[in-house]
């Protein structure tokens, strides 16, 4: 009886802070006020890692049921894999529409044309990174190869490129199942921890209007949550594959790189470690240094100074009156800063990023600092990507510029740790009279 109680008590609080989370994103500003919203939206998002965290470093004065169960049957994770695949899969109508839309994006955004310039210029040859055409402006692309190598899926099967991303998010999500129905649960638990990922994703495809057609979001979610997953279940082969596909898409991963590295180092055997870096390492030569940095070593710098002037427009705004419409959301303390910082917006910009390179040198030292406090109770995985989790969202909260759709990321990492928190199943021990 009890223990039905305590994973009834799970369910609903995994649900319910994964829910309002998602509740904020989209309606945040709109209920609440763009400046008030982010307050609220970074709250509930913490609330997210505070529980996980709480849940992990209770003293062991429980009766744990083991999270992995010895004997699994093979049917039953084809069915978690099939399952993750199809809560996904479900939603194709619903995405072929706003596909319709939005399209053809070109109109709407210049992040697509950019991904499918880069594409296009390395299938006939050419050194991609270059500025892309748009007409009155010419951005200068600043995506990591696995983030645009994808359109190549896309076109084998003479499809839109979008659909790419929706494409592997599915097959992550069958990762994912396929995992979760390997936990010694009971079903009703692992059918809601599976179908998370995909309320995201209806999330943004009910209420994001263009986030996900003019983006190419849904290829960086897949990565992270192939990641989330073989964290999740301590797997070192997508352990792995999750480190180079996130490595090599999206810059943000680097951030979280040296306490993953302390706490596997601290956990697994070395010669698992050698495998894991340095499988990363030759995966980054020979994806992005050789093919790319190589030839021309001024991709990088010349990446990060286009995408530092697009934020110091977006601060000024656009209109008149000036609008900064990225702040407009209510996700991000960006509008705070803005108004807290003082200089001209070139000088406020470089405050925002000293202040969010500040919050992650201090993740990383909180992380560390919890670890060696708490590493006789702690899962390292699920405690890696806890901190992961922590590095996104403090990233993206206190970045200078955050589209929404930056936030597809941090919505699949929650929807794990939801699960882990529905998957929690322990019985306190009376203390004695």
């Amino acid at each position: 009886m009890f223990a039905q109680i305590l994973h009834m008590k799970n369910l609903v609080l995994g649900l319910t802070l994964f829910i309002i989370q998602l509740l904020l994103t989209f309606w945040g500003a709109t209920v609440f006020g763009k400046y008030v919203s982010p307050y609220l939206f970074f709250t509930a998002s913490l609330a997210i890692a505070g529980y996980t965290g709480w849940l992990l470093v209770q003293p062991k004065l429980t009766v744990e049921h083991p999270l992995v169960s010895a004997e699994v049957q093979p049917k039953k994770q084809w069915l978690g894999a099939l399952l993750g695949i199809f809560s996904v899969a479900l939603a194709y109508e619903e995405m072929r529409k706003l596909f319709v839309k939005f399209s053809p994006p070109r109109e709407f955004s210049d992040v697509v044309p950019q991904i499918e310039a880069l594409y296009n210029r390395f299938q006939h040859g050419e050194f991609p990174y270059a500025p892309v055409d748009m007409g009155s402006w010419s951005p200068y692309p600043v995506y990591m190869p696995l983030h645009w190598l994808p359109v190549g899926l896309a076109q084998v099967f003479g499809m839109d490129s979008r659909w790419a991303g929706f494409v592997l998010l599915a097959l992550a999500a069958g990762i994912y199942g396929w995992f979760i129905m390997r936990t010694n649960r009971s079903l009703l638990q692992q059918i809601a921890v599976i179908l998370l990922p995909s309320l995201a994703l209806w999330a943004y495809i009910r209420f994001g209007g263009l986030d996900l057609p003019v983006s190419y979001e849904l290829v960086i979610g897949a990565y992270y949550l192939v990641l989330a997953t073989g964290l999740f279940a301590r797997h070192l082969a997508w352990i792995t594959a999750g480190l180079v596909l996130c490595l090599l898409s999206r810059y943000t991963l680097a951030f979280w790189l040296p306490l993953a590295a302390i706490l596997f180092w601290q956990n697994l055997p070395r010669r698992q470690n050698f495998l894991i870096w340095g499988t990363v390492a030759v995966s980054v030569v020979l994806i992005y240094i050789l093919p790319f940095y190589l030839k021309d070593p001024s991709i990088l710098t010349k990446g990060l100074a286009y995408h530092n002037q697009a934020v110091v427009a977006e601060w000024v705004g656009y209109g008149d009156p000036p609008v900064s419409h990225s702040m407009e959301r209510g996700i991000h303390f960006a509008i705070q800063l803005k108004e807290w910082f003082t200089g001209d917006m070139v000088e406020r910009v470089h405050k925002a990023r000293v202040l969010q390179g500040g919050l992650m040198l201090l993740v990383l030292l909180l992380g560390w600092l919890g670890w060696r406090r708490w590493r006789e109770r702690l899962d390292y995985g699920t405690y890696a990507l806890l901190l992961l989790y922590c590095f996104v969202l403090l990233f993206y909260c206190f970045g200078p510029l955050t589209y929404r759709y930056y936030l597809l990321v941090l919505h699949l990492l929650s929807a794990v740790l939801c699960g882990r928190i529905i998957l929690q199943s322990e019985l306190r021990r009376l203390a004695p009279a």
